[in-house]
């Protein structure tokens, strides 16, 4: 039976597994949670960052975690006249968990073609909102570590950068459960969804790290990334079967089923 691996974070693949199990029943499914997504509760944290809310002139969420970790640290109402930027659909589907969005009169920005959801779309849509970024205040909420581009960008410009880790993200343990989810499955059966660099870094060393039974996932298994960078990342490891697309469950879609349908 083929195989497709979900890597994301524990409770970000329902949507795409609630598709998948409707259009392709066939499908076995197999969670590997590469990252787990830890929330930062720090007082001294959430105290800062209801500080730099009304001085700051934009808040750039980096992530769908990032939204929903950033209103746990902050606990109260996302302030309306903080205008918010997103890079894709679903922190705008986070965004609106919490009731921001634009019939609820807040201002976001986020490119409109899935096509353009990485950081380098969200560059240019705020590009066309703001004639120049010099002087201004731009918040970053996001895990440890994580995105440098964008923020450099607004740097060249003159803008004034702050920061919150609002989360951190902790690699799937080497002893854990999920993988023998892999040990028992064919790789030259099986199609794996990485949405994520760091995800995909952890995957090969551990994959290298157990070569006696996991080689065959870097030479037979097919590598599906939701982002052209992603796929660069892959090839580098030593991958060898590599496809990627646009972000969001639709784009994956078509291409499992392309994949899907080349398997038989």
């Amino acid at each position: 039976m083929p195989n497709i691996v979900l890597t994301r974070p524990l409770g970000q693949s329902l949507r795409l597994g609630e598709l998948l199990h409707r259009k392709f029943p066939m499908l076995e499914q197999i969670q590997l949670p590469l990252l787990s997504i830890v929330p930062n509760e720090n007082p001294a944290d959430a105290k800062r960052l209801k500080e730099l809310l009304p001085v700051s002139d934009l808040a750039v969420f980096v992530s769908p975690n990032a939204v929903e970790c950033s209103m746990r640290l902050l606990q109260a109402a996302w302030p309306k006249s903080l205008p918010v930027a997103v890079v894709g659909g679903g922190s705008l589907e986070a965004l609106s968990h919490h009731g921001i969005t634009a019939e609820n009169g807040y201002t976001i920005h986020a490119p409109n073609n899935p096509s353009e959801w990485d950081s380098e779309g969200l560059w240019k849509i705020l590009n066309q909102s703001q004639a120049s970024w010099s002087g201004k205040k731009i918040l970053f909420l996001k895990g440890i570590g994580g995105r440098a581009w964008l923020g450099e960008q607004f740097l060249l410009q003159g803008a004034e950068i702050h920061s919150v880790a609002t989360y951190k993200r902790m690699p799937l343990a080497d002893d854990a459960p999920a993988w023998l989810g892999l040990k028992k499955s064919l790789p030259n059966d099986s199609i794996c969804v990485l949405t994520s660099s760091e995800a995909t870094r952890h995957f090969a060393q551990f994959l290298k790290e157990n070569s006696s039974w996991a080689e065959s996932w870097l030479n037979e298994a097919m590598m599906l990334c939701t982002h052209e960078r992603i796929a660069q990342v892959c090839n580098e490891l030593g991958f060898k079967n590599i496809d990627w697309c646009a972000p969001g469950d639709d784009s994956l879609l078509v291409k499992i089923e392309q994949w899907h349908t080349n398997k038989n």
